[in-house]
């Protein structure tokens, strides 16, 4: 029986999109069991459907029960994304009525722009977007006024008690985050996320908001008009927010999901990215990112010249990570403690709340 490191190598083959040859392979040598068990865990099952489907001659070779399982989590994300869609038009409509015209961040740009015509391939659980420093207050205002609420741990967010929440207070409650409190709203699908910054507040002194903005392409769907980040400040915003703030690097894991958005990235900018910019940002990351990505995905490299990085150990903690369990929860507890040391260091009103959970 293959190793755990050897299934989720071969996932990472089937969601790098350029071996047309894997899922069947994967498929004849009774693996889609385990490679759905590994896509769910890793948010990337519709993914996986996705590419299966890819070769119409493959669906008649995969088991009933796989196969009904790839469909199912397929037709799910695919409605899910597509009342996303409409949720975010919404919004954005509301913002513009009120002067503000919003960037929209990650997975939802992608969704609104070059994902558009393939809505179920990425899971999604939020709208993130973000608004000049000028205008966070007013468009709190706007959506509120659409019948969006602030929530705070999982419950209507009140200060005073016993007087509903409104932007300032969400603003003040919000200080250590680089987001306000969830916005929900009845009856609709994704909770929104109001940035104050695209990155959390380590990185911030080095990535002002002006270029992110100056940068942004403006796009219209439906009379909303909206901007876009650059694929830089995308890719940017993925490896510094996803790879590094969120422990992945620290870990020794690879975020899938946020791999596959970044080839999508560099295929849909073709030869026009400014990879010294993102390097500028994101240092020795980028390299990292980009070579595992090529080791795991590809096997051809990207048109990123991001360094020379030796990821050979990486890939050897890796694996350790993936086939020994007990190696896993050490690396879990070497990540942990690296971002409490940052929250400590840059958040430390947050690092009361982390030790908690």
């Amino acid at each position: 029986m293959p190793a755990n490191w050897m299934v989720f190598q071969s996932l990472c083959r089937i969601m790098g999109g350029r071996d047309s040859h894997a899922p069947g392979d994967c498929i004849a040598a009774g693996l889609m069991p385990r490679l759905i068990a590994v896509a769910t865990s890793q948010d990337v099952l519709p993914a996986l459907a996705v590419r299966c489907y890819e070769d119409p001659g493959l669906a008649g070779t995969i088991d009933e029960a796989s196969d009904q399982q790839l469909r199912a989590a397929l037709l799910v994300n695919t409605r899910r994304n597509m009342q996303i869609v409409v949720q975010s038009i919404q919004l954005i409509r509301a913002l513009n009525r009120a002067g503000i015209k919003p960037l929209m961040l990650k997975g939802t740009a992608q969704l609104l722009t070059v994902n558009r015509e393939n809505p179920g391939f990425r899971k999604q659980a939020d709208i993130d977007l973000i608004v000049p420093p000028e205008a966070v207050l007013a468009a709190g205002e706007a959506l509120q006024a659409q019948g969006y609420a602030f929530y705070r741990n999982k419950r209507l967010f009140e200060a005073p008690p016993g007087v509903p929440a409104d932007t300032q207070a969400a603003l003040r409650i919000s200080t250590a985050h680089h987001h306000l409190p969830p916005l929900v709203k009845n009856d609709h699908i994704a909770y929104v996320e109001l940035h104050r910054h695209f990155l959390p507040r380590r990185f911030q002194h080095r990535n002002p908001l002006a270029p992110l903005f100056d940068s942004a392409s403006e796009h219209q769907l439906q009379d909303a008009c909206f901007l876009v980040p650059s694929t830089e400040y995308q890719v940017i915003h993925l490896v510094l927010g996803k790879l590094v703030h969120d422990g992945y690097l620290a870990r020794r894991d690879f975020p899938l999901r946020e791999a596959c958005d970044y080839l999508d990235l560099l295929d849909n900018a073709g030869g026009d990215f400014d990879s010294r910019l993102v390097a500028k940002h994101c240092g020795r990351a980028l390299s990292i990112f980009d070579q595992l990505v090529t080791a795991l995905m590809t096997e051809q490299p990207t048109r990123v010249a991001a360094g020379t990085t030796d990821i050979s150990r990486r890939l050897g903690m890796m694996r350790t990570r993936y086939d020994f369990p007990t190696r896993a929860k050490l690396l879990d507890l070497y990540a942990r403690g690296e971002h409490l040391a940052y929250s400590l260091l840059y958040s430390p009103s947050k690092l009361a709340a982390y030790i908690s959970r």
